[in-house]
C-alpha cells in the first residue's frame, strides 16, 4: 500500500518561474489578425467611454417623468466593453489559429 503524500511528492512539479513566462511571451510575435484586435481593442474602450457619456442615463424621474438629474451611463458603457471585448477576443483567436497553421505548414514545407 503506497503513501498518498509520497505519490502526491513525485506528481508535483514546480510552478514556472514569472522570468521564463516573460520570456515566452516575448518569444511570440503577433501577426496581422492579432494586432488588428488589440488596436480595435483600445479603440472601442475609448468609444465606450464616449458613449456612456453621450447617452446619460437618469437618476432621479420628476413628477410627469422629466429626468432631473443626468450621470455617466455606466451600464451602457460596461456592456459596449463587455461585447467589444469578446469581438476582439474571437478576432485574436483566429489570428492566432492562423499563425499556429503558418508554424505548421514551415514545419512540413522544412520536412519535404
Amino acid at each position: 500500500m503506497t503513501d498518498l503524500f509520497d505519490e502526491i511528492d513525485k506528481e508535483k512539479e514546480e510552478l514556472p518561474k514569472i522570468n521564463t513566462i516573460a520570456k515566452k511571451v516575448q518569444k511570440q510575435k503577433l501577426n496581422g489578425y492579432q494586432m488588428i484586435s488589440l488596436v480595435t481593442f483600445i479603440i472601442l474602450f475609448v468609444i465606450g467611454i464616449i458613449l456612456g457619456n453621450l447617452f446619460p442615463a437618469c437618476e432621479a424621474s420628476g413628477i410627469f417623468g422629466t429626468c432631473t438629474q443626468r450621470q455617466f451611463n455606466l451600464s451602457l458603457t460596461i456592456f459596449f466593453w463587455f461585447g467589444s471585448f469578446l469581438i476582439c477576443l474571437l478576432f485574436y483567436g483566429l489570428g492566432h489559429i492562423v499563425s499556429l497553421l503558418s508554424e505548421i505548414n514551415e514545419k512540413l514545407s522544412k520536412k519535404k
